[in-house]
């Protein structure tokens, strides 16, 4: 099945039972699947398959907008928080690890011992959901705090067509 079939079949099916429960879903299938397709040999060689082992479970690594789509907000919260987590898979929210390391001292949160985005999803979602009220999850989209360097790509053509324009003019 190609990518846009599979979305097409997947879409349907997210939308009436959202986005955390079909993750879900699909983890315990892999799972069960995993488990069934691997049953060793005995090590001496003998015809009988050795026990199975136990599959261990992973917790896989989510990003952003799983991780918030999971947690349970408040629902004046849901759409702001929502909107954080697409904005930072975008990286227009906390965009390098420097801008995660400055909210987390500024808002009192340990750091995370690993120097990866990734790493950082949980404790930022988490305070975000639970110690921050609504108004200023919203007022950090509305002001596009903790969004990194301005983008200057605007500014630098505004620079050049002037600069253009005053030697054109000479």
């Amino acid at each position: 099945m190609t990518n846009s079939k599979l979305e097409t079949t997947l879409r349907p099916i997210v939308q009436e039972h959202g986005l955390g429960s079909v993750l879900e879903a699909l983890g315990k299938i892999a799972s069960e699947q995993d488990a069934q397709s691997a049953l060793p040999l005995a090590v001496n060689g003998a015809d009988k398959p050795a026990k199975p082992r136990k599959a261990r479970k992973r917790s896989p690594k989510l990003n952003a907008i799983e991780y918030a789509a999971k947690m349970e907000l408040a629902s004046d919260k849901q759409a702001a928080i929502v909107e954080l987590a697409e904005r930072f898979e975008r990286k227009d929210f906390l965009p390098t690890f420097g801008d995660i390391r400055n909210f987390c001292d500024i808002h009192g949160i340990d750091v995370p011992a690993s120097k990866t985005r990734a790493s950082s999803i949980p404790r930022v979602f988490k305070f975000l959901a639970n110690e921050m009220d609504a108004r200023e999850a919203q007022r950090i989209l509305d002001d596009g705090m903790f969004s990194g360097p301005s983008q200057l790509g605007p500014i630098a053509d505004a620079i050049r067509r002037n600069g253009r324009a005053s030697r054109a003019s000479r």
